[in-house]
């Protein structure tokens, strides 16, 4: 048997942990094929988990370290910014020194990896993975990391198709001024796609006697939030501004998750007492349901995808009459007579 050292390297920041392999092995395969989605395979791990990852980094470094680069065949891609590049050469030179001391020489190997043929990325929601679930002949990659990141990945190149919810406080549309704001200059259409129903998730029978917003500021109620970016969270936080709620005063604000599901066990289990979702989910996870609003779940799409076979695909699904009666098995899912349709051409 040969016993060969091991070692593991991490930098710190004032005290604590800024970075180490797991997020040096994340940024070396963005900096190489400049794509989450190449990289997270061949990492042997998930896109959201590569995405979140880099967005905890970036918030402990106040500093971004990937940014989206456009053009190109392909649509753009993602780059290390400088603050990124340093802190991986930071990184890379310690574990050289190291690994010269110890004798204990790594390699990172990017492995090859096939793509899938359709990639929807953006917001958590039900009907997607119905759609997903109808989609034949193609392999289908489902990612929920919000609607905002959903929107950057599209922007990217790495998603086929983003399904968005976004709230204009100032018009109270969804989805077309989002997608405008957030890509000004972009070549996506929006596509129409279903309607739900969001609103405050409780337990069964309501033991707090939650009858909506306002109760967020008592003191004896714990929220379970989504993660920034999230069209749930641009939501609340509309909300909150509208009723003068002061997050300071809300109980588990910073207490983040990043799907409909993760909220919906965190106020089964008990560790919250209320959480925005979807009727649905509240449905699925026997909570009642205090309805807040209806809303849009939308579909943008990169124009130079839509000739893509799979895009056919999902929107010829999309249209269809079976989707239409499997998302209504769902409480508070339904589609529009528009379903399908594109609604706008170019952001606005």
């Amino acid at each position: 048997m040969v016993h060969r050292p091991g070692f593991s390297i991490w930098i710190e920041d004032d005290g604590k942990y800024l970075f180490g392999e797991k997020e040096a092995r994340m940024l070396e395969g963005i900096r190489r094929t400049g794509s989450f989605m190449a990289t997270s395979r061949s990492l042997g791990t998930t896109y959201a988990h590569v995405w979140n990852s880099i967005q905890e980094l970036e918030a402990r470094a106040s500093a971004k370290m990937v940014r989206a680069q456009r053009g190109g065949e392909a649509g753009g891609g993602a780059v290390l910014t400088e603050a990124g590049a340093r802190l991986l050469e930071e990184y890379k030179a310690i574990e050289e020194k190291v690994s010269k001391f110890l004798g204990a020489g790594r390699d990172f190997r990017m492995l090859e990896v096939k793509s899938p043929d359709l990639a929807i990325i953006g917001s958590s929601c039900i009907g997607v993975r119905i759609l997903a679930s109808m989609i034949e002949g193609f392999s289908v990659e489902v990612v929920e990391v919000g609607s905002t990141a959903g929107i950057t990945a599209l922007m990217l190149g790495e998603a086929d198709v983003t399904g968005i919810h976004i709230l204009d406080e100032k018009t109270g549309s969804y989805n077309m001024g989002a997608l405008g704001r957030l890509w000004p200059d972009g070549d996506a259409v929006l596509v129409r796609g279903y309607a739900r129903q969001q609103g405050l998730m409780v337990k069964r029978g309501n033991p707090k006697r939650i009858t909506g917003v306002r109760d967020l500021e008592r003191g004896d109620v714990r929220l379970i939030n989504r993660n920034p970016g999230a069209g749930t969270r641009v939501l609340l936080d509309m909300l909150l501004r509208e009723y003068s709620i002061d997050v300071h005063k809300v109980r588990g604000y910073n207490h983040e998750v990043r799907t409909h599901e993760e909220v919906a066990k965190a106020v089964l289990a008990g560790g919250a007492d209320v959480g925005l979702g979807l009727m649905a989910t509240a449905s699925e996870f026997g909570l009642t349901f205090l309805k807040i609003r209806d809303e849009l779940y939308d579909f943008a799409i990169s124009k130079r995808r839509l000739a893509k076979p799979s895009v056919k695909k999902f929107l010829s699904v999309l249209r269809s009459k079976r989707f239409a009666e499997e998302l209504e098995k769902w409480p508070g899912l339904h589609t529009l007579p528009e379903t399908g349709e594109i609604v706008s051409d170019a952001p606005t």
